[in-house]
């Protein structure tokens, strides 16, 4: 389900200076945040074969000192306009809850996790969720998959990288080559990430890095989640590659057949979370894989799905339409409370990644639910 929706424009509540719409941060530690460049020189793009692949990703980390440095906007003043397109609301003055290029906190190590959004979706909406899991004690990745993501990905100095046409929507050719690419971008921010943590600045302009940002990666513990075809991407990237711990999946189905997850035909032997709001889960949209994964998969997993929610509402939209509009975007945002929304799905990723990555025996996972707007579907 691509982010197609265009809603109501001129409400007013969400736009001005320094405003900040998203819900806080649940853990207590202060989260710096800066982007990196990379560039594949090993890899010629798919969608443009004379130029070697390139991304942009941005990090949330744990942060010290982040009076010193200012609380970073929510999306550049060339990114804007797509969005505001997108979601037909006003961004300018949105502001997160990071600070741009703090030092890092020192004194221990924090496991690592990549974010991928869904398809043609922009790594911004992903801002939340990221932030949420640095504040307790993650470094967290949020990835764009350039000539995927939509409205674009912006590069240094402006340039906005928008998507390729994809005649027919996904097709089966264009379904593989979008999917390939993808998780050959996750293997790449990991090698890169590595490079980081040896001492390698990986920034393509060698831009300076935030301050002990390298020391602190635990990359013996690595998690990814992703919403929609993230989801996917982050489950199937888990059996491509044993460097990750654990898989969060929000709304996303996680194969097909063969050509289009191998993770449903070989199976995952370590553990995935899935989430699922009630709209796919009325339509049934991905169950199908679902099951074909709780034959194939050997290692620990749960399905837990969230009433009166809809596909969008694992990602910051809901944040960044303002109330009076939302009935336009129902098709894409649920009749759940944003901040209750916001609470259950960062405390079910968190609680995943604690259990696993950090070994914490008493998670939300762990104990009955009690949550009346959680469903554990299996």
């Amino acid at each position: 389900m691509a982010c197609a929706v265009v809603v109501a424009s001129g409400a007013t509540g969400h736009a001005g200076p320094g405003v900040t719409v998203l819900p806080r941060p649940g853990g207590t530690l202060p989260v710096g945040t800066t982007t990196l460049h990379l560039v594949d020189a090993a890899r010629p793009d798919p969608f443009e074969p004379d130029r070697s692949r390139e991304l942009m990703v941005s990090v949330f980390y744990p942060a010290t000192d982040v009076d010193r440095h200012p609380v970073a906007h929510y999306a550049s003043t060339e990114l804007i306009p797509g969005l505001e397109k997108a979601l037909g609301t006003e961004l300018p003055g949105v502001l997160t809850h990071s600070h741009r290029d703090a030092p890092a906190r020192t004194g221990t190590t924090y496991p690592v996790v990549l974010y991928t959004p869904g398809a043609g979706v922009s790594r911004v909406l992903g801002t939340g969720l990221a932030e949420d899991l640095a504040s307790r004690g993650y470094v967290v990745v949020t990835v764009d998959h350039t000539y995927e993501t939509g409205p674009a990905v912006e590069f240094p100095g402006g340039r906005l990288v928008r998507p390729s046409p994809a005649p027919n929507g996904f097709d089966p050719a264009i379904r593989e080559k979008y999917i390939a690419a993808r998780l050959l971008d996750l293997r790449f921010v990991l090698d890169s990430l590595a490079g980081l943590s040896s001492g390698t600045n990986p920034d393509a302009e060698q831009d300076a890095l935030p301050t002990d940002l390298g020391r602190v990666l635990d990359l013996e513990r690595i998690g990814a989640v992703g919403h929609s075809s993230g989801g996917y991407t982050a489950v199937e990237a888990m059996h491509l590659d044993r460097r990750i711990d654990a898989a969060v999946d929000m709304d996303g189905q996680i194969g097909v057949d063969e050509a289009f997850g191998r993770a449903i035909t070989e199976g995952v032997d370590r553990p995935t979370l899935v989430l699922t709001s009630a709209q796919i889960e009325q339509v049934g949209d991905g169950n199908p894989s679902f099951d074909a994964f709780w034959r194939a998969a050997t290692g620990w997993k749960r399905h837990l799905a969230i009433a009166d929610s809809a596909h969008y509402d694992f990602t910051d939209m809901p944040a960044l339409v303002p109330a009076v509009a939302k009935p336009a975007a129902a098709q894409y945002i649920g009749a759940i409370d944003t901040d209750r929304m916001a609470t259950l799905v960062r405390s079910a990723v968190a609680a995943m990644f604690d259990k696993f990555l950090l070994g914490r025996p008493d998670t939300l996972l762990d104990r009955p639910i009690t949550d009346p707007e959680l469903t554990a579907v299996r």
